[in-house]
């Protein structure tokens, strides 16, 4: 949940937040996790009717590094954070069993 985030990852979960307001008018889009670590392993992007630019994957970069883990949604728990190690061990077998999950 939010309040159990440090305000370095609430700062993380805001701006992967915010790129997700800009894009679609949405709080958190679905699969917004994976579609912005995407967007750091690839580049920027087109989503939705806007941009994640490379200003927002230096920012992002710099905040997961900072905090040492990635903000996923949780549909029971909202926003929470994940450390680096497990995300990415999430990350590879979601994408192996649904390659759609970032567009």
């Amino acid at each position: 949940m939010l309040q159990d985030l440090t305000p370095q990852q609430k700062h993380l979960a805001d701006t992967m937040s915010d790129i997700s307001e800009r894009c679609y008018y949405a709080g958190w889009m679905l699969h917004l996790e994976y579609v912005l670590w995407n967007a750091i392993e690839t580049g920027p992007r087109p989503y939705g009717h806007g941009e994640i630019t490379e200003a927002d994957i230096k920012l992002l970069t710099s905040l997961a590094e900072l905090t040492g883990c990635w903000i996923i949604f949780h549909d029971e728990f909202d926003e929470m954070a994940i450390d680096l190690p497990s995300w990415r061990a999430v990350y590879q077998a979601e994408i192996a069993r649904d390659s759609t999950l970032f567009g």
